[in-house]
């Protein structure tokens, strides 16, 4: 199904029937730094939102800080609104469209940002906004917990996990002592004290696990944490809302325990069935042209051969294209690029219910580099 290029915006019209029973629309992407992949998503989240009803706009972005973020979105600039809420990497000119987009709903029919990570970040809105509130000596705390949870994150690493154990033996305790006194500072809203507390708790287990488990195990426990705080959003903060998911695609494959070499459960393997079931998940790929690094560095996607699903797609008559992987070459094992190199292998119709795939892409700068 074509899509569409970017000069004339994409179109999405013929998603309707396929998504008008489902509750969560997983997007992915093989990049997190594509032109074309953040101005598709883009054009897909705001039919999504204007003509299904998708409120809630969950990002690979720490819970706390998207939520604040869109707590205070009516007194922030959208360049503040996006820097404060999400990951660098997705800083680009084209996302920030998204977050012009978000400020711009109406008081009723707003798109909300929330955010499904627990990895923490400096210079967001999380911290600050806490701080704002707390009394002067619960404040103390919150500033020693960041300080002691930066340090153990920036510090550790497989060869010094030893060095850091009473490091971590000390924020457990302080961090046990902070929920406690931040329970008891209860937020005028009440539904953002929830999230307050959560995202404290995700912050403290996650840096524990740090230097308690090994690198796989983190990065498995980093899934199932995303996966429990989607349930916390949907059941707990909108209960009655639809979703839509930003993540890579790795993150939101469907049977991820396919794969011989990261055989790890993804987010969406985490879940309940219930929300499997409302699920819709697509993933984007290229197959000619550049991405970008997080620094801002492009670099070129690797050449597919006949083994790769790339190559195959090519052959479609559009220049971007809807693709649904529930077809008869979906049911076959192709090897793809993540990340526009890192070649892995999968059977498409066992991982997506369709794909986004464009013949070509450039690079989306991060704003903190020049483009060259």
């Amino acid at each position: 199904m074509d899509i569409g290029q970017e000069e004339s915006q994409y179109r999405f019209d013929f998603l309707k029937d396929q998504l008008k029973d489902k509750r969560f629309v997983f997007i992915g992407e093989s990049s997190h730094c594509v032109k074309q992949y953040s101005m598709a998503k883009i054009q897909l989240i705001k039919f999504l939102h204007a003509q299904l009803g998708f409120n809630v706009l969950a990002f690979e972005s720490e819970l706390g800080d998207c939520s604040i973020g869109d707590y205070l979105r009516k007194e922030l600039t959208p360049l503040k609104f996006m820097e404060g809420s999400i990951g660098r990497v997705w800083h680009n000119d084209y996302n920030l469209e998204l977050f012009n987009y978000m400020k711009d709903t109406e008081e009723g029919t707003s798109l909300h940002l929330s955010g499904l990570d627990v990895q923490q970040s400096a210079g967001k809105h999380f911290i600050p906004f806490v701080e704002s509130y707390l009394p002067s000596s619960v404040k103390q705390l919150l500033i020693e917990f960041e300080r002691l949870t930066n340090y153990i994150l920036e510090y550790g690493g497989f060869f010094k996990k030893r060095k850091l154990k009473q490091s971590v033996s000390e924020l457990d305790s302080l961090g046990t002592h902070l929920l406690k006194e931040v329970q008891g500072q209860k937020h005028q809203d009440k539904t953002l004290q929830h999230i307050i507390v959560r995202s404290i708790e995700n912050r403290l287990a996650y840096c524990k696990a740090n230097v308690q488990q090994s690198f796989f195990r983190q990065f498995e426990l980093r899934d199932q944490m995303m996966a429990d705080n989607l349930q916390f959003l949907a059941e707990k903060i909108y209960p009655h809302e639809k979703f839509i998911i930003w993540a890579h695609n790795m993150h939101i494959r469907k049977n991820s325990k396919d794969s011989l070499l990261s055989p790890y459960k993804s987010i969406l393997e985490n879940l309940k069935d219930s929300i499997k079931n409302e699920s819709f998940v697509m993933a984007l790929y290229a197959h000619n042209g550049e991405m970008s690094d997080q620094m801002g560095n492009a670099y070129s996607i690797k050449k597919s051969t006949r083994k790769h699903m790339e190559w195959l797609l090519n052959h479609a008559p559009y220049q971007n294209s809807f693709i649904s992987s529930q077809l008869e070459w979906g049911e076959h094992k192709w090897r793809v690029y993540e990340g526009g190199g890192l070649r892995q292998s999968l059977v498409p119709a066992r991982q997506y219910d369709g794909l986004l795939f464009f013949k070509n892409v450039s690079p989306a700068f991060p704003k903190h580099e020049k483009v060259p």
